[in-house]
């Protein structure tokens, strides 16, 4: 009898207000704890075992829609199988029961690979053939789109440019570059700019019910949650990112706020609380209900 060597697509739904919340993988990627900078491999590991998780350095990749009265929204479209990373949020739109033809919205946090890697094929192909606006803050656009910096990254680097650009360029006339905070109703943009110069984060919901979608505030969160001085190698201003991270933990403690990012574990939201000098996340339990 053959036996499945992969789990089914990893899926898990939270409804805020009037909004359902989808939260997806779109697969994991393997690195190195040499990314990390603040820590050597030795106390990431046992952070990681002090909470429960495996001691490896992986890196989950989370996508979300979010379906409203009048939207169906795609926050983040995962790596799309650049260089064999995720690529597995198809699978798991259709295990969802989510056709992609009724994705409307994109709302990018940031436009690394991992991130905007399945929103595009090659030759500007958009894959999410009926979006009519794809959000994405100023200077992110700018950042990615910066012909200086083409010129002056190492060779290596374009690529992930390349790749960004191609994604832009397939929706270039539907790309909504903002700076203001309120985007849409009930979603508010956050910036926390630091990991790149336009990241940003979601709010969704309002005072008595939200969820704070941060993007990339953490990439191993048991790690840089007890440790937000931790920084990794993607950051393209790392004292930035460390501060941001400090302001935000503050921030979702005070505000007793639910938090979700793209690289946690399932069932992918959360509570920070105070541990100490600093700070733990607490994973929401799976709940059969919505």
């Amino acid at each position: 009898m053959t036996q499945l060597t992969w789990q089914a697509p990893a899926i898990n739904r939270k409804k805020i207000g009037d909004m359902l919340v989808t939260m997806l993988s779109d697969g994991y990627l393997d690195v190195s704890f040499e990314l990390l900078s603040g820590i050597d491999g030795s106390r990431a590991e046992a952070l990681l075992e002090r909470r429960g998780a495996p001691a490896v350095p992986r890196i989950n990749i989370n996508v979300y829609v979010v379906q409203t009265p009048d939207r169906t929204i795609l926050i983040d479209s995962g790596a799309g199988g650049v260089n064999g990373w995720g690529g597995r949020l198809p699978v798991a739109l259709a295990a969802a029961g989510i056709d992609p033809l009724q994705i409307d919205t994109v709302l990018l946090t940031h436009a690394h690979p991992d991130h905007i890697g399945g929103l595009a094929g090659p030759l500007q192909t958009p894959l999410f053939r009926n979006v009519q606006q794809l959000f994405v803050h100023e200077k992110e656009l700018a950042f990615w789109r910066d012909e200086n910096r083409y010129a002056s990254v190492p060779d290596a680097h374009r690529s992930f440019i390349d790749l960004a650009r191609n994604a832009f360029n397939a929706y270039d006339d539907r790309l909504v570059p903002f700076r203001q905070e309120a985007i849409l109703p009930g979603i508010q943009a956050v910036p926390l700019f630091g990991h790149t110069p336009g990241h940003s984060g979601y709010l969704l919901g309002d005072e008595r019910e939200s969820l704070l979608i941060w993007g990339d505030i953490v990439h191993f969160p048991h790690i840089q949650i007890a440790r937000p001085e931790v920084t990794i190698a993607f950051d393209s201003d790392p004292a930035s990112a460390s501060a941001v991270r400090h302001q935000l933990l503050d921030r979702a403690v005070s505000d007793n706020l639910s938090v979700s990012g793209m690289h946690f574990n399932l069932p992918t939201t959360g509570k920070v609380k105070r541990d100490g000098a600093t700070f733990a996340l607490d994973y929401d339990l799976w709940s059969p209900a919505i």
